[in-house]
């Protein structure tokens, strides 16, 4: 079971391979909102203005205001001097000043109101959570966009498992697609991942638009339930170590 735990205060100091995985719950107040955007940058102020409903607008600010406030324990730096590169494909990654001191690493996902955040030393990591109420029409999506061994299993499951299964098979396969970092551009039914039960794992990399890793490693991450009902799956380019859950508050 993942043991959650409150987030340290001050400064953090990660160390070599270890990665710190951080929760936040994103419906705050207006007050709170107007104390977190100063912290983001010019582009992520302009992103925010874009949102045509204020609660899309409101979870944007919220979760890059919590990402830059965690990032900024690691980093020893405030919260709104933390620079962005994007690569190609939209992946964000530190500045390379900070980067070659720092060596920090970092993915963000949120859905519904919870948001996650991986932190890791001198690994690429990736991360995704779905939140399980979502209305989607979850059987179209998985002929469409996963692969027939994946469509396979889940199928096979009892009806009433496969709608779950379908949600954390997709944090899986988005967790490959950011540690990657290739976006989109890596279509996900170019790859086969396990299904759960099964632990999870990359089964087949099906594509020679890009390389496959060397080494990548999954975790599926349990959602505390007085959050809601979520899925999530961490990956890193790597084994992964050690592992620490907080919540931040």
């Amino acid at each position: 079971m993942t043991q959650w735990k409150k987030g340290p205060e001050g400064a953090i100091e990660l160390k070599d391979d270890c990665t710190d995985i951080w929760l936040s719950y994103l419906n705050v107040h207006e007050a709170r909102l107007k104390h977190i955007y100063p912290a983001l940058s010019d582009k992520e102020k302009e992103r925010s203005e874009k949102f045509k409903f204020f609660k899309h607008r409101k979870l944007f600010i919220a979760s890059h205001g919590f990402m830059r406030s965690v990032l900024s324990k690691y980093l020893g730096m405030e919260a709104n001097e933390i620079n962005y590169i994007e690569k190609e494909n939209g992946k964000p990654i530190l500045d390379e000043e900070t980067f070659s001191r720092t060596r920090i690493h970092f993915n963000l996902s949120h859905s519904g109101n919870m948001a996650i955040l991986a932190v890791s030393k001198n690994n690429d990591v990736g991360i995704d959570i779905e939140h399980l109420d979502r209305k989607n029409e979850w059987q179209k999506i998985i002929k469409r966009f996963f692969t027939p061994p994946e469509q396979e299993a889940i199928f096979k499951l009892p009806e009433t498992q496969q709608q779950k299964a379908f949600f954390q098979t997709w944090t899986r396969k988005e967790a490959y697609m950011k540690v990657l970092g290739h976006g989109l551009s890596l279509a996900p039914d170019k790859f086969t991942v396990t299904i759960t039960p099964e632990r999870p794992a990359l089964i087949s990399h099906d594509t020679d638009k890009f390389d496959a890793p060397d080494v990548v490693s999954f975790m599926d991450i349990e959602i505390p339930e007085n959050f809601g009902a979520y899925s999530a799956t961490f990956s890193q380019l790597n084994k992964i170590q050690d592992v620490n859950y907080f919540v931040f508050s």
